[in-house]
């Protein structure tokens, strides 16, 4: 009985450690993303994707308020906050957070908050422009590999 009661203690004790730095941890992070600003980055973001878009798509102009109104209920911060608290308090100890925090507060960090949504846009435009000027080699792979599952089924038929 007194092995039962020392096991459940020791039980606790580790839930409850835990417990406590994963909470110690979400503090962190979410301190992190208001230094970061990420209500402002995540907002920026949204707004380089569709303009993103529509550039790559022009019939989507007269929808990019849709757009905007789709992605602000599915893909902005306020919707999307706890669940990056969350993943950050999971990737990062508390203190490793602290760290990161006292990055984000010197002007290179701010700068780099401030410049990443842009920085974001154009690395998303250089995939897409890469993509868009190699189009046919990958219509060409995609209608070699069609072919090639066409003839593996003749074949097993």
């Amino acid at each position: 009985m007194k092995t039962i009661k020392i096991t459940l203690l020791a039980v606790l004790l580790t839930c409850s450690f835990t417990s406590f730095a994963n909470s110690e941890a979400e503090v962190e992070a979410a301190k992190l993303m208001k230094v970061m600003d990420m209500d402002k980055v995540m907002n920026d973001s949204m707004s380089n994707m569709v303009d993103i878009q529509i550039q790559q798509q022009p019939t989507l102009a007269p929808f990019k308020s849709v757009m905007m109104k789709f992605f602000q209920k599915h893909m902005s911060w306020e919707s999307l906050e706890f669940e990056f608290i969350y993943i950050y308090s999971q990737a990062f100890t508390a203190q490793e957070l602290k760290e990161l925090t006292a990055f984000y507060e010197t002007p290179t960090g701010k700068k780099t908050v401030e410049k990443m949504p842009q920085l974001m846009a154009q690395g998303a435009q250089i995939g897409a422009s890469r993509v868009q000027e190699n189009m046919q080699e990958l219509q060409a792979m995609i209608k070699e590999e069609a072919e090639r599952l066409k003839q593996l089924s003749e074949q097993q038929n």
